[in-house]
Order: structure tokens, then C-alpha cells, then sequence
């Protein structure tokens, strides 16, 4: 019987609050990760770390560079925590700078020790995220070591640091470390280039790998996950409308709003739009409308004008 093949929110700094984390699996989202949490941040009771704790248990990402950090950090917070992700993917100059993200791919015997100390201390799930290498491919190097380690899973974006989001994700690459795992059952979860559903079957049908972490295809496009599914079991699914989209965007900017006040709510909710409107007549110009709106009325009649009554929408009512 082949194992069920998972579809997940990775995490994404800046994305994954948890608004979007319940959005997403409201929609289908098999799991879901929070933003990534620096381990010093935690430890220095950090005010912009602090906010970014889940509200409720949940998978989190951490990122560091220091084992023990690792694990003192994870102890602070460990009632919120259900399962342990290691930033080892992240290829932004501030992180790996400090030697961590994907700088911990240049010392992957670092990473396997900040693997095997927090299983040793905790029975809750420990993975690591990775990318294929520094400069070049090298993931099977890396997780030919890790697998020393035993993680419980093993994400793989298909780009090495150098690339950062350039070019196309190898998932040949990621294929050939997914067979190689599957011999010491360790489940390989791949990410890249998963924009819509058929990108997603495309990787269920052709590579050996256990699931797929869906990142910028989900901002704004939350339904990625539940059409993926039933694209995958029924070789079809149901599109979502334009005035589905606005009105699942109004109430994603309802929860913003409601959480962070009008103003800075408003102003998040920007980078949201672009994938609520992706598909739909005219979009460029919506967007154009949208990102010039300040007060929550000019939205209001904004909506409107596009078929979106707000009168039963929390918060925007």
C-alpha cells in the first residue's frame, strides 16, 4: 500500500503567521510550519520573536547555529511545540552570515550534532530543511551525514544558495536523495517551483518522494492544497472563482486586521493580493487600485465595487 503522499505550508519568514497557518489548513494543508524562530531571539525573550510564537501547539522552525542553543530554546517554548524543524535552507546574507540557514550546510557535521542532541532530550518529531549545497550540488553528501542523525524527515528545497530563488529547482536531485533516504526510511519531503496543482500531481506521479512543501505558491492561493489533492485522487478539480478569491481575500484581511489594528493590517495585507487576484480579469489594475488604499472604508467601497459586500465580514462590517 503506497504511503500517503502529504502536501504542506513550509515555512516562510514574514508569511507564515498564524492567520495564514489556519487559513492554509482550512484549505487542505496537510501540516503547517511557522515562520522560522531564531534560538537566540527565544532565548533573549526577543519582542519581535516573542510575536511570532504560535498561539496554539503547532510544527516550528527554528533557526541557530549552536547546538545547545538549539535545545535550551526548544525547552523554553517546548509547550508550544509539536514538532522541531531545523533552518538549514535559508540563504539570506543576515542568517547565514552568523553561520546559520544555509550556512549549516558547510558544516553539516554541526548540523547532525543540533539534530541528535534535540532527539536525545525530546520525543516529539526533529527534521531539517536544507537546500542542495553552498555553490554546487552536493545533497548527497549532506544527507548521506544526516542520516547518522535519524531526523524523522528531511525537507529539500531544489536550489543551492547561490541560486537563492534563481533559475529552475532540480527535483532530480531531490529524487536521487529521496531513494537513497528511502533505504534507512527516512522520509523526503521536496519544495520549488509548486505554483498550482498540476506542478504538484507532475511531482506525485513522477519523483519518489513522501510529500511536497508548497511555500510562495501558497501566498494568497491557499486553495493550492486542497484542488492539489483532488486533482491527485480524481484527475480533476473545482476552480475557484474571482468572486470566491476577493471574498476569501476580505476575510483573510478581516483576521489582519482584527489582530494587528486597521493600519498595519492594511498594509500586510498588500503582499497578500497578488495571489488572491492571480487569474482574475484585469488584476493588474486591481492591484495597482489596491496598493494605493490607506483607510479601511476606501477598501470597503474598493470591495464592493468588485461584488464584495463586507456588511457579514467580521471586523470589516
Amino acid at each position: 500500500m503506497k504511503k500517503k503522499f502529504e502536501i504542506g505550508l513550509a515555512p516562510m519568514a514574514g508569511y507564515t503567521d498564524h492567520i495564514m497557518r489556519s487559513i492554509s489548513l482550512k484549505w487542505g494543508a496537510d501540516f503547517v510550519f511557522t515562520e522560522m524562530l531564531s534560538v537566540d531571539g527565544i532565548l533573549l525573550n526577543d519582542r519581535a520573536t516573542s510575536k511570532l510564537l504560535p498561539k496554539k501547539p503547532c510544527r516550528v522552525q527554528l533557526f541557530g547555529n549552536e547546538p545547545l542553543k538549539f535545545l535550551e530554546a526548544y525547552k523554553r517554548i517546548a509547550d508550544l511545540v509539536t514538532w522541531i524543524d531545523i533552518n538549514a535552507g535559508c540563504p539570506v546574507k543576515k542568517v547565514t552570515r552568523k553561520g546559520a540557514g544555509s550556512a549549516l550546510l558547510q558544516n553539516p557535521d554541526r548540523l547532525v550534532s543540533i539534530i541528535k542532541l534535540l532527539k536525545e532530550n525530546t520525543d516529539k518529531p526533529v527534521s531539517v530543511k536544507i537546500r542542495l549545497g553552498w555553490n554546487d550540488n552536493r545533497v548527497l553528501d549532506i544527507v548521506s551525514k544526516l542520516i547518522t542523525a535519524n531526523p524523522d524527515a528531511i525537507f529539500i528545497h531544489g536550489r543551492t544558495t547561490k541560486q537563492k530563488y534563481m533559475g529552475e529547482a532540480d527535483w532530480e536531485a531531490i529524487s536521487k536523495a529521496a531513494k537513497f533516504c528511502s533505504e534507512y526510511e527516512i522520509p523526503v519531503f521536496g519544495s520549488g517551483d509548486l505554483f498550482t496543482p498540476e506542478a504538484i500531481k507532475k511531482i506525485h506521479d513522477n519523483y519518489p518522494v513522501d510529500g511536497v512543501i508548497v511555500a510562495r505558491g501558497a501566498i494568497g492561493n491557499p486553495w493550492i492544497f486542497k484542488q492539489s489533492k483532488e486533482l491527485i485522487e480524481k484527475e480533476t478539480y473545482e476552480k475557484i472563482t474571482a468572486f470566491e478569491r476577493l471574498k476569501a481575500f476580505a476575510e483573510h484581511l478581516s483576521l489582519l486586521t482584527e489582530e494587528k489594528g486597521f493600519e498595519k493590517g492594511i498594509k500586510e495585507s498588500r503582499k497578500f493580493f497578488v495571489g488572491y487576484t492571480r487569474g482574475v480579469n484585469n488584476a493588474a489594475k486591481m492591484r495597482n487600485e489596491y496598493m494605493r488604499l490607506k483607510t479601511i472604508e476606501e477598501i470597503k467601497n474598493f470591495l464592493l465595487c468588485h461584488g464584495i459586500d463586507t456588511a457579514r465580514i467580521k471586523n470589516l462590517n
